[in-house]
């Protein structure tokens, strides 16, 4: 969730020619995170196939995206989705459909965020919380030979955020951890981790 050209740029791209799986890695942990039809706000939805695995899985469930392009395809893609996503950028969020989510799932955005933002960031997300709330992550760790002056391979901004830091952000803030784990992908580059905070 950046204003960065060329990260907007990928993703532009990636809206109309990027392949992906129908279901993330991430949301085989979204049944044992969350409580049954809780209200779940998905942060950077992208082409909204986690909204839609937590619709299908009985949650009520949002999202929002900045890249038009994105958001597009998302409702292409799923039309029920329309009423569901909005453009919203981090960290200023504000409180979409009306806040008050007992969850909220950020996968595969925090590496967009410089480190000066990531707080920022979390301060947005905890704000859409109600009390007891869920905050669950998936946070990417890239080879930092593939990296190079802030941005991967694909000339996006990309930073790595060590998993204790963000921890130490969270606690900061009231959160306590749940737990981590690494989640397992085909990709060689990257390391993926799934982290669960509760407020």
């Amino acid at each position: 969730m950046t204003s960065d050209a060329q990260t907007s740029a990928f993703y532009a791209h990636w809206a109309a020619h990027g392949d992906e799986a129908d279901r993330s890695a991430i949301s085989r942990h979204f049944e044992a995170a969350f409580a049954p039809g809780a209200r779940v706000l998905d942060v950077g939805c992208g082409k909204g196939r986690d909204v839609v695995a937590l619709l299908d899985m009985g949650f009520d469930a949002y999202g929002i995206e900045p890249n038009d392009a994105m958001r597009a395809r998302a409702i292409e893609r799923h039309p029920r989705l329309a009423s569901r996503v909005a453009a919203v950028s981090l960290p200023d969020i504000g409180q979409p459909f009306g806040g008050g989510f007992a969850a909220v799932v950020c996968c595969a955005v925090l590496m967009h965020l410089s480190e000066s933002d990531l707080a920022a960031a979390f301060d947005a997300m905890i704000a859409v919380l109600r009390p007891e709330g869920r905050l669950l992550l998936a946070l990417p760790e890239m080879r930092m030979d593939w990296l190079d002056k802030g941005r991967d391979p694909d000339g996006r901004q990309f930073t790595n955020h060590a998993p204790e830091h963000v921890e130490l952000l969270l606690a900061e803030r009231g959160l306590s951890s749940l737990g981590r784990r690494d989640i397992e992908t085909a990709s060689t580059d990257t390391r993926w981790r799934v982290m669960l905070f509760e407020r």
